[in-house]
């Protein structure tokens, strides 16, 4: 584990060359809550998840970032988001684009290192951090965790942005979205997912593909690389009464259970362990996807696909007055 206080400490872990693996049981996790955190401290602890999807998510009201990897966390961090009238735009977002040094065309070419944005011009990067909201709608990270972040992410990584923070748990299921007609498909479904690897940066290559089910809409969207891919009508069960909040991340499939592992994100719980399973599990037992719809879905999900239920009505344009809708915006700042 590197536990870093200050840039000092940084600068002699340094030297040693970051021997986290290899150093045994002395780099083991420590017990040290993140609330403890002062302005600019982290906690990175990469030998505990060394490979796996990546997710980062923000809670505003904290003024910390946490890290996971393969439902692992990983690193924990304060940051600094946007303070009032440039708040942060909260909701479920993709990483849409990464550079090392950006430099801002609408604040003076102020130098934005290790950006990675999520949407528009609000992006995760190395920046101030006095222990308040100071910045115009990014979240600032400490310079040596921006760097680390910057190394372990891809184009497509999930950033989830929550005025709370938010649980964090493990769900196995037989099928693709966790529905009874799942079971039915598992074959076609493994063969369209367990051979596929992580999406990468150049999402040309590796296209990155999510689900947006809106219970308002009655609708599922699938996203593949920010663009819209396909849009049907979906049965809900019970639709009045409402689906919730949820955020599932695919892990990636067991080919000896026959499972697919997913981690399931529970919004505004205000602690990172309290995530009720069979409450996820239900959400998603309510929904049934038009055959040819599923054969689509199998076809490109792939591990680190982002799937999320909301009651909002999906928009394109949604920030913080109707939270937590997947998208991808590519519009730069």
């Amino acid at each position: 584990m590197i536990n870093v206080r200050t840039r000092r400490d940084f600068l002699k872990l340094a030297s040693i060359g970051f021997a986290v693996t290899a150093a045994g049981p002395a780099w083991s996790q420590k017990a040290e809550p993140a609330t403890d955190l002062k302005p600019g401290e982290w906690l990175w602890y990469p030998e505990r998840s060394l490979y796996g999807p990546v997710t980062v998510i923000v809670s505003l009201s904290d003024q910390l970032a946490f890290v996971y990897r393969n439902g692992i966390r990983i690193g924990v961090t304060t940051v600094s988001s946007g303070r009032p009238g440039f708040e942060t735009p909260t909701g479920v977002f993709m990483i849409f684009k990464k550079e090392k040094l950006h430099l801002s065309k609408k604040y003076d070419n102020a130098p934005m290192p290790d950006s990675q944005f999520f949407f528009g011009g609000a992006a995760l990067h190395a920046g101030g951090l006095p222990g308040y909201p100071s910045s115009h709608g990014c979240v600032h990270l400490p310079t040596e965790f921006a760097a680390l972040l910057f190394e372990v992410t891809h184009d497509g990584t999930p950033v989830i942005v929550t005025n709370e923070r938010s649980g964090i748990g493990g769900l196995s299921h037989a099928g693709l979205v966790m529905s009874e007609q799942d079971l039915k498909q598992i074959e076609k479904l493994a063969g369209g997912v367990s051979d596929k690897k992580l999406a990468a940066d150049n999402a040309g290559k590796n296209s990155n593909f999510s689900l947006l089910v809106s219970g308002a809409d009655g609708a599922v969207y699938g996203l593949k690389d920010g663009a819209i891919l396909f849009t049907s009508p979906i049965g809900i069960k019970n639709p009045r009464k409402p689906l919730g909040s949820h955020v599932y991340i695919l892990q990636g499939f067991d080919p000896d259970r026959k499972n697919f592992d997913w981690l399931a994100v529970g919004m505004g719980t205000g602690h990172e362990d309290r995530v009720r399973q069979q409450k996820e599990l239900a959400a998603t037992n309510r929904l049934t996807i038009p055959p040819d719809i599923y054969a689509t879905i199998a076809q490109n999900l792939h591990p680190g696909s982002a799937f999320m239920l909301t009651d909002l009505p999906a928009h394109p344009a949604t920030r913080t007055g109707t939270d937590f809708v997947i998208m991808r915006d590519r519009k730069t700042s």
